[in-house]
């Protein structure tokens, strides 16, 4: 039930857990040659590819501590949320949340459930999640007094109904996402804090309490300490940590988990490899059902995939892009490219079908104009961006005709097949670690056929992050994620990331109406945090679209390439039941939610 804010205050009834035994043997995995069932056999425990890496030992559930933590693996397996929600059609579901309405567009107030308890049997309350966000926002607002999240406070009615002040005006999808459903970072993957819990009481109290050098002495604190461990934690999710192995970290169910009566399996074992990178012979071997990413497999490899082999997280996508200096607050370094006529030159110029050539695996051109709405919902056609985007320029054309009317109306002055700048130098453009990216080596190739010189320098990753942050580049390569039309605009990625990465101007004009780049009706100034924050308080989609026309326009980044990032799934003894889609498909860690949802669940098929 997408965004719903109620359950009607129904409970399922707990039924006898289904024992799954293990019927008449396990069929051979089809393309494998060797004997292996799927985890040796045992069909009614689920294994899992672990992404991580990190000795199972060493980990931790401490969301604030980055190392070695197991927040995400196998943590949002063993803790639980408030709601989830699926950026890849911006819905909300509510996990131990009964219910979420707003009275206005500052306060949130939700009601909890009374029927989740921890492992060691206490109420899951209230108090837990309050602790666990103003441990959060006392961190974030530390340095400069202002919180990452929204959150201006959290009042803690009673056991089970939180009121949270917002500190500006969101609209109920974008005030769930970003508080009880929120999804970005480890914070989000379940409540960690058990407000009794003395460790978390003391940095509580703490935090709250304290200024100046005692402040940042409990912050290291917290942000370093490996507490608890992962066979310590008190987790109250459908599955708690039974043994920590070398490789391997079992977890059995919760029998007092409000949807252990719907899991008909017992054990759900994290597989920890050698190798996180190899993900396809752990899979086709049997060793694993699951595995959370990095599929669909190049096509040479796919013969080796079982027959009952399937893809979910199917939504979710990464972008490779150009990533342009605009110039923005960057001292010492003239970037070449921090005019935007220069900017767009270089767009048109560049020849995406060049690129499609020299493709290996399974990135694919990113068919559509730069505008930040993923690839695979321009395909679908069914967003609303998908209409007026229709007028945007491509680029990628190798339109030189455009690239040259550009850069002359900057002064730009071609001589002998070369190209000058306004001060008469030969116009080079610096391009930092372009030689494992097809599509920089295509745009190298077109600039130079164009005549514009490129020094094309490859450095070690402690270089290149030094000379990002220092703004000495022209071109680097970004990755980034594509997951939803919405979430491609959180605050946190586009204010706070992208401008630090591209040093575009937090304030500027664009061409007016939206896809006229001559802009016939004169310019219109916009700021881009307040634009994102107008559309997130009123759902007004004029917001989306002069968004995605000011990134069309002024091209902090250019998407080049797209891939696919799903997971895989060994449906021979397991599959997902009755799921919403938009969970399987659009979640990230959907492998785990599924087991939270009062509707459908990860089942074992013995």
């Amino acid at each position: 039930m997408p965004n719903s804010t109620d359950r009607h205050g129904s409970v399922p009834t707990r039924r006898d857990v289904l024992k799954a035994g293990v019927a008449g043997g396990v069929a051979l995995i089809a393309g494998c040659s060797s004997d292996n069932s799927s985890n040796g056999g045992n069909t009614s425990r689920f294994t899992y590819f672990d992404p991580v890496g990190d000795p199972p030992s060493q980990r931790h559930f401490n969301p604030w501590n980055p190392t070695q933590t197991a927040a995400w693996h196998p943590g949002a397996n063993v803790f639980d949320r408030l709601a989830v929600h699926s950026p890849a059609t911006n819905e909300s579901f509510p996990i131990i949340a009964n219910n979420w309405t707003m009275p206005d567009k500052t306060t949130l107030e939700t009601e909890l459930s009374d029927q989740w308890t921890w492992h060691n049997g206490d109420p899951v309350v209230a108090q837990d999640w309050a602790m666990q966000w103003e441990i959060e926002m006392a961190i974030t607002s530390a340095g400069d007094g202002s919180s990452s999240t929204p959150m201006e406070s959290i009042e803690v009615v009673d056991d089970y109904f939180l009121r949270i002040q917002l500190n500006t005006e969101l609209s109920e999808i974008f005030a769930v996402q970003n508080t009880i459903a929120y999804y970005h970072g480890d914070i989000g993957r379940g409540i960690f804090t058990k407000h009794d819990d003395d460790q978390w009481s003391e940095w509580h109290d703490r935090l709250l309490n304290s200024e100046g050098d005692e402040l940042d002495s409990v912050i290291e604190e917290v942000t370093t300490t490996s507490y608890p461990t992962i066979d310590e934690g008190i987790g109250q999710g459908p599955f708690q940590v039974a043994e920590v192995g070398d490789d391997t970290v079992l977890m059995k169910k919760y029998e007092d988990h409000p949807r252990a009566g719907d899991i008909n399996f017992d054990e759900f074992e994290l597989w920890v490899p050698g190798d996180v990178s190899e993900r396809v012979q752990p899979y086709v071997n049997g060793i694993v059902d699951a595995v959370p990413g990095d599929y669909p497999i190049p096509e040479n490899q796919r013969n080796k995939l079982p027959d009952t082999h399937s893809l979910y997280r199917k939504k979710r996508t990464a972008n490779s892009l150009f990533c342009f200096n605009n110039g923005h607050g960057v001292e010492g370094y003239d970037p070449a490219v921090q005019n935007v006529n220069v900017r767009k030159a270089i767009c048109h110029i560049y020849d995406k079908q060049q690129t499609k050539g020299l493709l290996q695996g399974v990135k694919k051109l990113f068919d559509g104009p730069p505008c930040r709405v993923p690839a695979p919902i321009i395909e679908e056609g069914e967003h609303p961006s998908t209409e007026w985007i229709k007028d945007f320029p491509q680029y990628g054309q190798n339109d030189t005709e455009r690239a040259t009317e550009l850069l002359r109306r900057e002064e730009y002055e071609r001589d002998n097949g070369e190209w000058l700048t306004p001060n008469g130098e030969r116009f080079e453009i610096n391009i930092l670690n372009p030689s494992e990216h097809q599509h920089l080596q295509v745009l190298i190739q077109n600039l130079k056929d164009f005549g514009i010189a490129v020094n094309a320098e490859n450095v070690d990753d402690a270089t290149l992050d030094a000379r990002r942050q220092n703004g000495e580049y022209d071109i680097i390569p970004d990755g980034s994620s594509a997951n939803g039309a919405i979430a491609m605009w959180s605050p946190g990625l586009v204010v706070d990331w992208i401008q630090s990465l591209t040093n575009y101007q937090p304030e500027t004009e664009i061409p007016m109406p939206v896809g006229d780049p001559d802009g016939s009706s004169g310019t219109k100034t916009i700021n881009i945090a307040d634009h994102i924050n107008q559309w997130m308080a009123t759902d007004d989609q004029q917001y989306h679209k002069e968004l995605t026309w000011w990134w069309n326009q002024t091209l902090p980044e250019y998407e080049a390439l797209y891939e696919q990032d799903a997971g895989a799934l060994n449906t021979a003894n397991f599959e997902f039941k009755n799921v919403p889609e938009t969970i399987v498909s659009g979640v990230d860690d959907a492998m785990y939610i599924s087991l939270k949802l009062e509707e459908g669940t990860l089942r074992y098929k013995g």
